[in-house]
């Protein structure tokens, strides 16, 4: 009986090597279809990518109420007009006569620029710190001088010679009444454009 020589092992060993060397090889798998179960001889491929993010661009205020504001501004300063116009004797421009300025006219019409300077100037520093009161007040001014214009109108407050164009004094203050208003709502309408405008940045 022959004894087995040592190297026999070693040719079994390599005989096994050769034969798993023939055996396929692993079927990559894309990330993308999930994970494959680890009893299998699956090998993963492929990158991992984070999903597309969303961008939010924040655009600057819209300057429309600083606009607005210096504008506010500068009618407030042109009020200040009306404080020294009452220093000045009204004449007729048809007749060139002094006309007859009652002192309480007088006191309205001082108090209604006085309210405008204060107002308009005040509502325009408002709105150019984007400060929404700012469209408020400045609305509230024009109403406040509406009223105290009225007011000075019926107290007596020279018409420019309207009375005398027209025959009669209650057409004329019914005129005025009329195209005062409609000018007032023009400009509370300007005033109101900072509300109106897409991203204005008010507060």
């Amino acid at each position: 009986m022959e004894a087995s020589s040592p190297w026999d092992d070693l040719a079994e060993e390599s005989q096994l090597k050769t034969d798993d060397s023939g055996a396929s090889k692993p079927q990559p798998v894309s990330i993308s279809t999930g994970f494959a179960p680890m009893n299998q001889g699956t090998m993963l491929t492929g990158t991992a990518e984070m999903p597309t993010g969303q961008y939010i661009y924040l655009q600057p205020p819209s300057s429309a109420a600083k606009v607005m504001g210096i504008i506010l501004i500068l009618a407030g300063l042109l009020q200040s007009l009306g404080l020294i116009s009452l220093f000045i004797d009204p004449v007729d421009p048809i007749t060139g006569e002094v006309l007859d300025y009652p002192a309480a006219a007088k006191v309205l019409d001082g108090l209604s620029s006085l309210v405008g300077m204060v107002g308009f100037v005040l509502a325009g520093v408002f709105l150019t710190r984007y400060e929404k009161r700012g469209v408020w007040l400045g609305i509230g001014t024009l109403a406040a001088q509406f009223v105290l214009g009225v007011a000075s109108f019926a107290s007596g407050t020279p018409d420019g010679g309207l009375g005398a164009l027209v025959g009669d004094d209650g057409t004329a203050f019914a005129i005025w009444a009329g195209v005062s208003a409609f000018c007032n709502g023009i400009c509370a309408l300007l005033v109101a454009i900072p509300l109106m405008v897409s991203n204005n940045g008010l507060e």
